[in-house]
């Protein structure tokens, strides 16, 4: 028999109880380590897994875009969760936490419930337990989790296959493809636009990802660059004028300015006379992450780099510092007010870290800046300044891990980490 061991104890659950860790419960789903009958549905159903999703990363359901067919023949297309007592879903506080309302099966070891899993969307999704299968084949647990994987990541024997050379060529070139499908993109903006406003709104497009659909879009609309641009000269008013369009301003939230900080932020929003947003927006983004700082450092960002939005030729001199430099450059970190408060009139209960941090700047990097720079080289006949760019952008360190390229990282990274950061800083691929 299995010897399992607790991670963490919860009401009613001891040590030595002989239930398993969810790590186990992980990496028996991660590789499917089970025959196919032993998912069965409260109401005797079968549930056949085509794809287990994506290993979740942070806050957030286990597994990521798995695809499942359940007894009616429809594929469900969703999260997984999985805890070693159904309760633990309710316990944990996920009944409430609206980023689980895309799981579409819930996995446990022993069901203590006995009825489907209710989500905050008040709808409810079935509950699979391993437990009654378990226990039947229970001398045999320890040679399944010994058995290969019965799903592996696609590419997991890439190198095996086709050697490592090969593996880094076709990295790089898929690099070079996105960075060049970027640079095409950002260029016919260039035709309709000035080049500043194309880099603004590459730049509002990077700092906003992560923050909520359509944000990045609302905010070129309500705060087009013509409108920002004369405020570039006063750093508070341009970081007035993207808090108070985007709605996270105090008086926004419902909230009183209090310090100095954000009483000259309500008074540079004011003077700007702008709409403000109707409805005040939401976000549940850990701390480091939230929408308005991300907006504190892009009105750094644009300060610091007037010389390049005004078009004052210092686009070689930029492009000519060292890699790391370049990245520095690029980030922001907190100042006395932001090391504070994770949005306007939102204190921090711990310091949520720099506005901008390394991993972030490399992604502006990648999906903004150089390829902007190239765009406007290529526009202005200028073969050196782009050169420079492609070399900036061929130098590139691996940004952080992130759910959909971890697996590449994992088995290539080895052999192809700065090709993979070509390709782990474009969110869309």
């Amino acid at each position: 028999m299995v010897a399992f061991t607790v991670r963490e104890a919860s009401a009613g659950y001891q040590a030595g109880s002989g239930l398993p860790s969810e790590a186990v419960l992980a990496r028996l789903w991660a590789g499917q380590r089970f025959p196919p009958d032993a998912l069965v549905t409260l109401a005797g159903a079968h549930v056949h897994v085509l794809h287990p999703g994506l290993r979740g990363r942070g806050a957030g359901p286990d597994f990521r875009h798995a695809r499942v067919r359940m007894a009616d023949g429809l594929v469900r297309i969703g999260d997984v969760e999985l805890h070693v007592r159904a309760t633990d879903f309710r316990a944990h506080g996920h009944h409430t936490d609206k980023r689980y309302d895309h799981v579409v099966l819930h996995v446990v070891f022993e069901d203590d419930i006995g009825a489907d899993t209710l989500l905050s969307s008040g709808r409810r999704v079935p509950v699979v337990a391993l437990a009654p299968w378990a226990r039947r084949r229970a001398q045999d647990l320890s040679a399944w989790l010994l058995r290969p994987e019965r799903w592996r990541q696609p590419c997991h024997d890439a190198v095996q296959r086709i050697g490592v050379e090969n593996v880094r060529a076709t990295l790089e070139a898929l690099g070079q493809r996105r960075f060049e499908d970027r640079v095409a993109a950002l260029a016919s903006k260039l035709e309709e636009k000035p080049g500043a406003g194309v880099l603004y709104e590459a730049l509002l497009e990077g700092v906003s990802r992560g923050g909520g659909h359509g944000s990045d879009a609302y905010l070129m609309h309500t705060l087009p660059w013509s409108v920002l641009e004369p405020a570039l000269a006063d750093g508070i008013e341009t970081e007035a004028l993207l808090l108070g369009s985007a709605g996270w301003l105090p008086s926004q939230q419902g909230a009183h300015a209090s310090g100095s900080y954000e009483i000259l932020l309500e008074a540079g929003w004011q003077a700007a006379g702008i709409t403000s947003h109707v409805d005040p927006p939401k976000s549940s983004q850990r701390p480091a992450n939230h929408p308005a700082r991300r907006l504190a450092a892009l009105a750094c960002l644009l300060k610091r780099h007037a010389g390049l939005l005004a078009g004052s030729g210092a686009l070689a001199e930029a492009l000519s510092l060292s890699n790391r430099s370049l990245i520095q450059e690029w980030t922001v970190p907190a100042n006395e007010y932001w090391r504070a408060h994770v949005a306007p009139g939102r204190l921090a209960r711990r310091s949520p870290g720099a506005l901008i941090g390394r991993s972030r700047a490399i992604e502006l990097l990648v999906n903004a800046v150089l390829p902007w720079a190239t765009a406007v080289a290529y526009r202005a006949g200028d073969p050196r300044v782009a050169r420079l760019a492609h070399s900036q952008f061929g130098a590139l360190p691996t940004s952080a891990r992130y759910g959909r390229l971890a697996f590449l990282e994992e088995h290539l990274s080895a052999t192809a980490n700065r090709s993979i950061s070509a390709l782990a800083a474009n969110k869309d691929c």
